[in-house]
């Protein structure tokens, strides 16, 4: 007979027997006694073409549980090494040969009941589960606790069938995935997923290299955006946060933000200055683009935003412009007076001519949130690119102060976190607000500005933006939008991304450059301090049925 691998077995070995040859103390492979820090839940063992450098596959003790993701370590003490190679749970079965469905039914159809020994009893009962190689560590010992010694590596020590497969001390574990043990040292975050859970705490460099939440409604991107919110406040970071779906709003009043619900003329308002003579063009209402109107407003404007050196462009400045522009060219007047008609109708409009200051805002309330829950499309994009602009502006500015030497500009670092990406970031280069978002996220981390996008719908977002994300998190996500953002899971084992679609709410994964994460896991979020917002109505709470012809009760 042959067993999974094709291999010939006799009988005897079929039932777990094999000849003993008798060898002299000396030549045995005398496996030594295992640390007291490393509690054993299997070993390894040799299952199709493995254990390999990139796979090991562990047989489970009875009554040993793993989660997805979970780390694990192979201990290579008998190798004489004080060696660990870390691994990550993919996936895990049962082997059961009892219940192969020939056996099954026969025991059904013939009134046997279930007459044999579960695992642990049985011979032939087991469960595996399949780990892929993550890093290896040199360990040691030190007052009391198992420590890893210099930088871990790629597996270069072939784990071997019987090795000991064993749970990691926290602190191994956190340096696998590149977490701080201490919370007030980064971005606390939450914990592992699984058993033995640890606590996750990243890197603050994370917002300085942008940050991607991904998900299904309803799984916990917005309950982590809060998390982050929070830490970003404890870190001291200016925020301002383009606010969707009204989910920001009472975190923003719990932590002393300022909240400006739009349209608000008499607290916002965008200048003329912060606009390009393109979006100027677009939010004009009734232009006709590569008109003669069109092309005075469009010139008028640029004009005056080359000369005014600081100074407020007015809609009264920019209407006489466009009527010096219109004699001077000699147009008709029927232009030049569309042309001054239109961008009237545009003065009343109360998201226009304001002169908001971003960044004065952001100094004085550290938190800013724009509530856009009823605004166009348009208006919000034409807001998601004013801010955006403005926040690079004095980004570049505080860095060359900072180059010059000035101390209170090289501490600046803003954030700017945006809901409901996909539509304020569309894959439409031709969108403005698209425009201006990736040369925030190309030149961001230079320019003291990080960036926060979430959306469920990455495939809507654009390319160019989400590669630069150098942060992710993943909620469960539907299989054509997973699909989406395949490039951008660093080292997620494929076994746990085919999972993802099936992940609890509040759970997500983590994948992210190798200076922010060393390898991806799966994360349970902490629960916040501040309250949840943008709560979905409960619009059948107290509605009933209601039978033909009657009204609505």
């Amino acid at each position: 007979m042959t067993d999974q691998n094709g291999d010939e077995r006799t009988p005897f070995q079929a039932v777990g027997l094999e000849p003993v040859l008798v060898v002299d103390d000396a030549t045995a492979d005398v496996e030594p006694p295992l640390p007291a820090a490393f509690a054993q839940i299997g070993r390894v063992v040799h299952w199709n073409r493995s254990p390999s450098f990139t796979e090991v596959p562990a047989l489970l003790e009875p009554r040993r549980e793993v989660q997805p993701g979970q780390f694990l370590g192979v201990w290579h003490g008998r190798r004489g090494r004080n060696l660990l190679t870390v691994i990550q749970v993919g996936n895990s079965f049962e082997v059961n040969p009892n219940e192969v469905p020939d056996l099954a039914t026969a025991r059904e159809v013939l009134g046997l009941g279930r007459g044999y020994g579960g695992e642990g009893v049985s011979t032939r009962i087991f469960r595996l589960a399949e780990c892929a190689t993550i890093e290896e560590f040199d360990v040691r010992e030190e007052t009391g606790a198992w420590r890893v010694v210099g930088e871990g590596r790629a597996p270069e020590m072939l784990t071997r069938a019987g090795d000991p497969v064993v749970l990691l001390p926290p602190e191994i574990t956190m340096q696998a995935f590149g977490g701080r043990p201490d919370p007030d040292s980064g971005v606390s975050l939450g914990e592992t997923y699984g058993a033995g859970a640890v606590p996750v705490t990243l890197t603050p460099q994370i917002f300085q290299l942008h940050v991607g939440i991904f998900g299904n409604p309803g799984k916990g991107k917005s309950y982590l955006a809060g998390n982050l919110l929070e830490e970003a406040m404890s870190w001291g970071i200016p925020t301002l946060v383009l606010d969707i779906n009204g989910e920001m709003i009472e975190a923003a009043h719990a932590l002393g933000g300022l909240v400006i619900t739009l349209p608000d003329p008499t607290s916002f308002g965008i200048s003329l200055n912060l606009m390009t003579p393109q979006e100027l063009v677009a939010v004009t209402p009734n232009v006709q683009p590569n008109t003669i109107y069109a092309e005075l407003i469009e010139l008028a404007h640029d004009q005056l935003r080359n000369e005014s050196r600081g100074q407020r462009i007015t809609f009264e400045g920019l209407k006489t412009r466009i009527r010096e522009l219109g004699t001077a060219s000699k147009a008709q007047s029927t232009s030049i007076g569309a042309a001054i008609a239109r961008v009237s109708v545009l003065e009343h409009d109360p998201l226009i001519g304001g002169n908001f200051d971003f960044v004065k805002r952001l100094v004085e309330h550290r938190l800013v949130v724009l509530d856009c829950r009823f605004l166009s499309l348009r208006q919000t994009q034409l807001i998601a690119a004013a801010g955006a602009r403005e926040l690079q502006r004095i980004g570049r500015e505080m860095a060359r102060q900072a180059e010059a030497g000035d101390k209170q500009a090289d501490r600046w670092f803003a954030l700017y976190f945006v809901d409901e990406a996909h539509a304020v970031v569309p894959d439409d280069e031709r969108v403005v607000s698209t425009q201006v978002h990736f040369e925030l996220a190309r030149m961001g981390r230079h320019v003291r500005t990080g960036l926060v996008l979430s959306s469920q719908s990455p495939q809507d977002l654009n390319a160019s933006v989400l590669k630069r994300l150098q942060m992710r998190f993943i909620f469960a996500l539907e299989k054509d939008q997973l699909r989406s953002i395949q490039g951008v899971l660093a080292d997620l084992d494929e076994k746990i991304v085919h999972q993802l679609p099936k992940l609890p709410r509040g759970v997500c994964a983590v994948s992210g450059s190798g200076e922010l994460v060393r390898h991806g896991f799966l994360l349970r979020v902490r629960q916040r301090v501040t309250p949840v917002g943008g709560r979905t109505p409960s619009v059948f709470e107290g509605r009933g049925k209601i039978t033909p012809g009657e009204g609505l009760k």
